[in-house]
C-alpha cells in the first residue's frame, strides 16, 4: 500500500516538466500560499459573529437529522417488539417468560434510542458551546 501511493505521487510528478534545469535531491515542497487564518470569535467583527452563528444552529440541526436516521432501525425494532410481545400475551392469555422477556427488550431498546436521540453528541455540543460564545460576545458588545 506505502508503495503504491509513491508510485501515484511519482506518475503525478511525472506531469511536471522542469526541462532537466531543476534537480531536487530531497523533500520537495509546494506551497499553495492558501491563506487558513483562525482567529479567535473575540476578534471577529460583529458581522462575521452573524454571519457564522447561523452556520453553527444549522450544523447542529442537521447532525440531529442524522442521528434520528441512524436511530430509526431501532425504533422500528422496539415497537416491532412490542407489538409481538402484546400479540403473545394476547394469544397465550397470560404472561409468559418470551413476553415478558421481548417486552424488557422493547423497553430498553427504545429508552437506550430515545436517550441517544434527546443527548447531545459531542460534536453537537461543540456546536452549541460555539453559538454560545458568540451569542455572549454580541451581548457584550451591545449589538443584541
Amino acid at each position: 500500500m506505502f508503495n503504491r501511493k509513491i508510485e501515484s505521487v511519482e506518475s503525478k510528478l511525472r506531469d511536471f516538466n522542469n526541462c532537466g534545469d531543476i534537480n531536487v535531491k530531497g523533500d520537495f515542497n509546494v506551497n499553495d500560499n492558501s491563506k487558513n487564518e483562525y482567529k479567535l470569535y473575540i476578534h471577529c467583527t460583529n458581522e462575521e459573529l452573524l454571519t457564522d452563528r447561523p452556520f453553527r444552529a444549522e450544523n447542529i440541526k442537521i447532525e440531529q437529522r442524522k442521528k434520528i436516521k441512524r436511530l430509526k432501525p431501532f425504533y422500528a425494532t422496539s415497537i416491532l417488539l412490542a407489538f409481538v410481545a402484546a400479540i403473545f400475551a394476547m394469544y397465550n392469555g397470560s404472561s409468559d417468560l418470551i413476553t415478558i422477556l421481548m417486552g424488557g427488550v422493547s423497553a430498553f431498546l427504545g429508552y437506550q434510542s430515545l436517550i441517544a436521540t434527546i443527548e447531545p453528541n459531542q460534536f453537537q455540543k461543540e456546536e452549541q458551546a460555539a453559538v454560545d460564545e458568540i451569542s455572549k460576545i454580541l451581548k457584550q458588545r451591545r449589538v443584541e
